[in-house]
């Protein structure tokens, strides 16, 4: 699962690019970004986040998009107190259970990132020490689902969780992610249980999209 993401370091000029649909120029921001060689990004530790920190959420407000800071990592009401705050939640529970009726229709959001760490499968040892970084083979921005709550009154409770999705080929949940072209279909008002699981099985991104450009040890930095 992922343990860190590295957020894209222009998330509200994104948001402007997606909503007027041009994708050409959300693309560039990852030229921009990336080596001048190969035009991939390199994990840079000032844009590195991991569950606590505040995370950049692109969503739509009153019809329009917008991009809010908050927390990675959820406390709902009814989980704070027992639960550690949630940094994953899977897609078939948040469209399907009561419990998120409240967040689900407008506490959907997009994360753009240039990619995120997570740790290498090691079989049964499902804390590796190594962390492999995933990332597009195309030098442009991946666009995380997510759930989020945010209040104007900054409640204990705000925070955010990446939802995941049941990959049948490699027969585990992995990051529900879209590239700039069908980034929005999450953000729609009326996405509801049925279209959302087309949406995962026929737009979301696929292992031949990705690529894990490196893996390392965790170092002081990636704890």
């Amino acid at each position: 699962m992922c343990e860190y993401i590295v957020q894209h370091t222009a998330p509200q000029q994104l948001a402007t690019l997606l909503v007027t649909g041009q994708m050409a120029n959300v693309d560039a921001q990852a030229d921009t970004a990336g080596d001048g060689a190969s035009g991939k990004c390199t994990p840079d530790g000032r844009h590195l986040i991991k569950p606590g920190m505040q995370v950049n959420g692109i969503c739509r407000r009153d019809g329009a998009l917008d991009c809010l800071p908050v927390r990675w990592g959820w406390s709902p009401t009814w989980s704070m107190g027992a639960l550690p705050p949630l940094t994953h939640l899977p897609l078939h529970l948040v469209m399907r259970s009561k419990v998120f009726d409240r967040v689900k229709h407008d506490g959907r959001m997009l994360v753009a990132v240039e990619g995120w760490y997570e740790a290498l499968d090691a079989g049964m040892f499902i804390h590796s020490r190594n962390l492999a970084y995933t990332t597009a083979r195309e030098p442009s921005p991946i666009f995380l689902a997510a759930l989020a709550q945010v209040s104007g009154t900054r409640s204990g409770c705000d925070g955010l969780a990446l939802i995941t999705h049941e990959d049948t080929e490699m027969k585990r949940q992995r990051l529900l992610a879209f590239t700039a072209k069908d980034a929005l279909e999450w953000l729609h008002p009326d996405l509801e249980w049925a279209q959302a699981h087309v949406l995962a099985a026929h737009k979301a991104v696929l292992e031949p999209q990705l690529e894990q450009v490196l893996s390392s040890q965790r170092t002081s930095r990636l704890r």
